[in-house]
């Protein structure tokens, strides 16, 4: 009975110390040990680039903008369906130089920014842009806008059975 008290402090004793010495060492031995085949993992693609100082007239005035694009694939694409970022970027540019309404409020015009990338590139199933805007003549302050856009999840569908 001894012995075995003895053994489990003794192996007490090593974890603490491996803790101690080497606090890596424990917790990269267990990341080492394989996930069951049986247990599924969650996987999250992001993707985020900038468009510095570009320049647009709105608001009856010259503005300056940075907008950080970011968004998220929907899981499991193909690797046929990643879009080039170069062309979402050349859309939200195209879309703010000839944006319809020159009085609408930049939350406005975000809104309808990621609109166009939800639309447009079904890869993506989440898109938030922020818009800073520079100080103006008009406008002395720095104010940024920041939407968020997402796809409503898929219905599962319930195939009835006839009796």
């Amino acid at each position: 009975m001894k012995k075995k008290n003895l053994n489990k402090k003794l192996w007490l004793t090593l974890l603490v110390l491996l803790f101690c010495v080497h606090p890596g060492a424990a917790t990269s031995a267990l990341a080492q040990v394989p996930a069951s085949r049986n247990q599924a993992i969650a996987l999250t693609e992001e993707f985020s680039f900038f468009i510095k100082d570009f320049k647009v007239h709105h608001q009856g005035e010259d503005n300056t903008l940075d907008l950080e694009v970011l968004f998220r694939y929907k899981p499991n694409i193909s690797r046929s369906e990643y879009p080039d970022f170069r062309w979402i970027a050349k859309d939200i540019e195209t879309l703010l130089k000839n944006y319809p309404n020159g009085d609408d409020y930049w939350e406005l015009v975000n809104k309808r920014l990621t609109s166009l990338v939800l639309e447009k590139y079904p890869a993506v199933a989440k898109a938030t842009i922020t818009i800073q805007v520079s100080p103006s003549a008009g406008v002395p302050y720095t104010r940024s806008s920041i939407v968020t856009r997402e796809r409503p999840p898929l219905r599962k569908s319930h195939k009835r059975t006839t009796p």
